[in-house]
């Protein structure tokens, strides 16, 4: 099998779903799709190897020494495209300690790559409060105006979301998301919805408060960042740009056992092998390199 192996993605349907998705070449089943989990080991969101019937978490746990994971290690991140057609909830994720103790999981530090967004538009990002009992008092008084903190951004801004921080995705926002494994998420406020049978979402109070950061992290956000390169203790993530009739070549410098990719923009070749927006794929077994021919933009990421 090829070093490099496409996968399809994973639709999922949400509240604040839309037909967005397919402005990256996806054939989505219907115009309440939210999100495509393009490269996921999880059963609630599964990635299927593109040649064959076979999903990504058999293929992974097949083929363990070529991905240099021991056998009690599970495939570590997940990576998306989310596009908002309204708001999302207002959420804080556990760190690997509480979802460990809590839920036998990662914990979910993410990051977020601004593929498009509306003009001014801002993120929620963060929170106001500096004591533990003043974010009671503004959450008791439904004073989210006072709480939550907002920030301006712009396509090309990339924003690293730490376990513990506030955060939501706004309307018109499209996002590369890439994360920990994880799908443990705590809604701390919805906008007061209902689904369409009336019945108001569940929020968990209770463990957002065990784990929102107070007072507040700092932000960690790189504007426009058009050669991005990021690193934390859970991945790393590099953007690349490759110009038509012009060969790209990307080293993996560390001899990581695998890395993944996504192309965000345009279309092109890598390594012989036809790319087009909206496509993932794993690249395994020590993979030396990257020879990308065609006008494209690429987001990169491992350990």
């Amino acid at each position: 099998m090829n070093k490099i192996i496409k996968l399809s993605p994973f639709f999922s349907e949400r509240i604040w779903g839309g037909e967005r998705l397919k402005e990256f070449g996806f054939n989505i089943p219907n115009n309440k799709i939210g999100e495509a989990w393009l490269i996921s080991t999880l059963e609630n969101g599964m990635s299927y190897l593109k040649k064959e019937n076979i999903s990504f978490k058999d293929y992974f746990e097949a083929n363990r020494d070529k991905f240099g994971l021991t056998n009690n290690q599970e495939f570590p991140l997940l990576t998306k495209i989310i596009t908002a057609n309204d708001y999302l909830s207002v959420q804080v994720h556990p760190n690997d300690e509480y979802a460990k103790t809590h839920h036998n999981s990662l914990g979910k530090p993410e990051s977020w790559y601004v593929l498009d967004c509306p003009e001014n538009a801002k993120l929620i990002y963060g929170h106001n409060a500096k004591t533990l009992k003043e974010f009671e008092n503004y959450v008791s008084k439904g004073e989210w105006n006072k709480l939550l903190k907002e920030v301006e951004i712009q396509k090309g801004d990339f924003l690293y979301v730490e376990p513990g921080k506030i955060h939501a995705i706004t309307p018109g926002v499209i996002i590369y998301e890439l994360q920990r494994s994880s799908d443990i998420t705590y809604r701390l406020y919805d906008y007061d919805r209902v689904d369409d049978k009336g019945i108001s979402r569940e929020l968990h109070i209770k463990e957002s408060l065990s784990n929102v950061s107070i007072p507040d992290t700092k932000e960690v956000i790189i504007k426009n960042s058009k050669d991005l390169k990021f690193k934390c203790d859970f991945f790393s993530v590099e953007k690349i740009n490759s110009i038509s009739n012009q060969k790209t070549i990307w080293k993996n410098f560390k001899n990581n056992k695998w890395f993944q990719l996504t192309i965000i923009k345009g279309n092109c070749t890598i390594n012989n092998i036809d790319f087009k927006i909206g496509e993932s794929a794993i690249c395994i077994d020590n993979l030396k390199q990257l020879e990308i021919l065609g006008d494209a933009e690429i987001l990169i990421s491992w350990l």
